[in-house]
């Protein structure tokens, strides 16, 4: 059998949904070329293939299984602390395709992201990186700031603080008085988006990337508005 013939008729068994378990996990040795690494990415896995991936010693394929869409995101928990930080970043950054809908995250792997001291034991990327790429991801539901604006971690709380507009009112008051300094001047800032006239005060100029943040999001005064209807009806094209 030629290479090429063998290569297809591998990847044919990856992705049969028949095909026993035992058989897909001998898939997963780098002598069966890309079969392995396509099936890890690319489809539904049984539990067992799952965690012969997730166990797996060679790092691409614990990356490939980090961008699953099909497999139950709870299932991908262990790959939130792997040792190699790019797994952990490609579990942060989601599926390489764009679905309309995005799975959220579970929050023990949320909390696992933001309270880790560390980027993993390689040390290619930081963890301030990986927490870039979940931000970008779509994986965090909204409900999560609510959910974490009480957490014992005070770097969940901070978080919490950041998403100032989700909380509720005595999410918001008990920030504010929070034990952490750097949550309460996070709370601080937050409360300030909701003063009109502080919002009107602070608005970065125009053709500010800023200024579309704070006008998208923070409450406007009177004057502030009709300054932004005044530059769009003088000009469609006028940066607000």
């Amino acid at each position: 059998m030629s290479d090429s013939l063998r290569e297809l008729w591998l990847r044919g068994i990856a992705f049969n949904a028949a095909a026993p378990a035992d058989v897909l996990i001998r898939l997963l040795d780098e002598v069966a070329g890309e079969a392995g690494l396509l099936m890890c990415e690319g489809r539904d896995l049984p539990d067992a293939v799952i965690e012969a991936a997730l166990r797996h010693s060679v790092e691409r394929f614990r990356r490939a299984l980090a961008r699953n869409l099909h497999v139950n995101p709870a299932r991908l928990a262990p790959l939130a602390s792997d040792p190699s930080g790019i797994v952990r970043a490609y579990l942060a950054g989601g599926t390489r395709l764009q679905p309309r809908w995005v799975r959220p995250l579970p929050d023990d792997v949320l909390v696992t992201f933001l309270t880790a001291q560390e980027g993993g034991e390689d040390g290619r990327v930081t963890e301030q990186e990986i927490v870039g790429e979940l931000w970008s991801s779509r994986q965090v539901p909204p409900s999560f700031p609510r959910d974490m604006a009480g957490h014992d971690h005070p770097a969940l709380r901070l978080y919490a603080a950041f998403q100032w507009q989700s909380l509720t009112a005595a999410q918001r008051s008990a920030l504010l008085d929070d034990s952490d300094p750097a949550v309460r001047e996070a709370a601080r800032r937050g409360s300030r988006q909701l003063d009109p006239e502080v919002v009107e005060v602070e608005l970065p100029p125009v053709g500010s990337r800023n200024r579309w943040f704070v006008l998208g999001t923070c409450a406007l005064s009177p004057a502030v508005v009709e300054q932004c209807c005044r530059r769009s009806s003088f000009s469609p094209g006028w940066a607000v």
